[in-house]
């Protein structure tokens, strides 16, 4: 028994019973202070429901207006301006089999194609080629196996295969305008290739970009290295590697399937003069003349035009023009039977 219950008498609980009664009575609060109390918790549920509510508002708000957005992003899209193809290209010659790339990425074998637009993608099969009026001036040529999409009227994208551009052809050949453009550029995976009045050649193979430069120069903009090639030079970049830079000829087996994509030459009143200066260009000739060749043949005038290779061509009309030639180490010597 402890100490209280010793000195009391009365267990604890009576105690406390004995305790609450002598306590003086609690006060009954007003009916205005009951009504006070009861308003405050009113108003305070009130608010935290009317949060929960417009948490929940905003919770939808903000669902409808992503669901707005979404629908009005794709409604656009159907919207958007469609971009006008252009004519960027007519082509002058073709041989063996043409495609062009369908909208489901098949390809369609053509054999009338007249004119080249751009978004248009065309692949040339084995033994084919093609030669090409480019909208702007310039002539551009495309090799067998080759894959190429024509991006606008300055710039075309080269997949795979090799193509060649020359800015300021011969004015002989048919369709083609003569004189430099503004800018002409090929797009590869490895960089891009963008023309500084010249004749020049890419090529896409293996992971390898290789340009190889006629005449004039070239800016090569590669993915990790920046180059100009210039005449007589093969730019070679692959990967990472520091481009490696060639020596090259002019003319030779490497430039043979150019000449043979070359479209038609108008050579009509023309002088056998201005068109061994077409030929020698078409073959990355030069040209050296002898004795009174010269005189001979800017008196010559040609008839018709030329539908065979420029090679063939060359031997036909000098023959018939009773000029003797020669090739050596990419230089044609032209002179009459009068020469020492």
């Amino acid at each position: 028994m402890s100490d209280n219950e010793h000195s009391t008498g009365v267990a604890s609980d009576d105690v406390l019973e004995q305790l609450l009664k002598r306590a003086s009575p609690r006060p009954t609060p007003s009916s205005s202070d009951e009504a006070a109390v009861r308003q405050a918790v009113r108003s305070e549920w009130q608010n935290v429901s009317n949060r929960h509510q417009s948490r929940r508002r905003m919770l939808s708000f903000a669902i409808a207006a992503t669901v707005l957005i979404s629908v009005f992003a794709v409604f656009n899209v159907f919207r958007m301006p469609v971009v006008e193809a252009v004519q960027v290209a007519s082509i002058e010659k073709s041989f063996g089999s043409i495609y062009l790339l369908g909208e489901s990425s098949e390809l369609r074998e053509t054999q009338d194609l007249a004119s080249v637009h751009s978004g248009q993608t065309i692949v040339t099969g084995s033994q084919a080629g093609i030669g090409l009026a480019w909208a702007n001036g310039g002539s551009m040529r495309m090799d067998e196996n080759t894959r190429v999409e024509f991006v606008n009227e300055e710039t075309v994208y080269l997949k795979s295969g090799r193509i060649y551009f020359d800015s300021s052809p011969a004015a002989l050949i048919a369709g083609i305008s003569a004189g430099d453009i503004a800018e002409f550029v090929v797009r590869t995976d490895f960089g891009e290739v963008a023309h500084i009045g010249t004749q020049f050649m890419t090529g896409v193979d293996a992971g390898t970009l290789t340009v190889s430069v006629r005449e004039g120069q070239v800016a090569v903009d590669g993915e990790y290295h920046n180059h100009v090639a210039s005449s007589g030079e093969q730019l070679t970049l692959s990967g990472r590697q520091r481009p490696t830079v060639l020596s090259i000829s002019r003319s030779g087996e490497s430039w043979e399937w150019v000449s043979r994509t070359s479209p038609s030459a108008n050579v009509d009143g023309k002088t056998l003069h201005e068109f061994l200066l077409w030929a020698c260009r078409e073959l990355g000739l030069e040209i050296q003349w002898e004795g009174q060749a010269e005189q001979v043949a800017r008196d010559a005038i040609l008839r018709g035009r030329i539908d065979t290779a420029p090679s063939e061509a060359l031997r036909q009309r000098l023959a018939t023009a009773a000029l003797e030639w020669r090739i050596d180490e990419g230089v044609i010597y032209v002179g009459n039977n009068q020469s020492p």
